[in-house]
């Protein structure tokens, strides 16, 4: 694939999940960040997904546990 198309993916990638999860556009300057740089914030975002689905099933499974 092609470094720019797979640049220009990620970063309408990166915008969309950023929209989609707080409701806001951010204004980053995403095409200053090289792929790999892109490859980790998507990681992250990935990454904090997954740790806000597992806080969720726990206050599901245990609510008594929140904090």
């Amino acid at each position: 694939m092609d470094g720019s198309i797979d640049k220009r993916q990620l970063i309408q990638w990166l915008e969309a999940t950023a929209a989609r999860t707080t409701g806001r556009r951010y204004q980053v300057r995403w095409d200053a960040l090289d792929v790999g740089s892109l490859r980790e914030l998507q990681r992250l975002l990935r990454d904090l997904e997954t740790e806000r689905q597992r806080a969720v099933q726990q206050a599901r499974l245990m609510p008594w546990r929140l904090p």
